[in-house]
């Protein structure tokens, strides 16, 4: 069988090897220091459970972080699908590892979902978080 060479076959295949080492070596100005980092860990209600508009919700999180830097807060962020705040909680943190417990009431709105974020935001930083995310399914009753 004879395949016939094609200098744009060859080039395309060149470019997608060696343009992901190509990324700058810098860190990107939306990022927090490197190793910071925040995840939830556990969440109530759990998101597998459908939420409904007029419905009045507790929330709480636990979210174990690592800060790299000397101090930061670790928010609990909760949004309707527009973007709106429905509610927040807000815990000062300083380096090093640990866990933290937020939590916020809100009455669910007419949406089709409610986000949750737990952003880590590091202090005397004007931009960049590592945040953790989930969401809760809306429907009408």
């Amino acid at each position: 069988m004879l395949i016939k060479f094609s200098p744009s076959l060859f080039a395309a295949i060149a470019v997608s090897i060696f343009l992901p080492g190509c990324q700058s070596m810098g860190q990107p100005a939306n990022q927090p220091p490197f190793g910071s980092l925040a995840q939830i860990t556990s969440i109530s209600p759990d998101t597998s459970q459908v939420l409904h508009p007029g419905q009045q919700v507790r929330l709480k999180i636990d979210v174990s972080y690592v800060l790299t830097s000397a101090s930061g807060t670790i928010k609990l962020l909760v949004l309707a699908a527009d973007s709106s705040e429905l509610g927040q909680d807000v815990k000062a943190i300083t380096k090093g590892n640990g866990k933290s417990t937020l939590e916020t009431q809100f009455t669910v709105p007419v949406t089709t979902e409610i986000r949750v974020f737990a952003p880590l935001v590091v202090q005397g930083e004007s931009s960049g978080s590592a945040a953790d995310g989930r969401s809760y399914k809306v429907l009408p009753r």
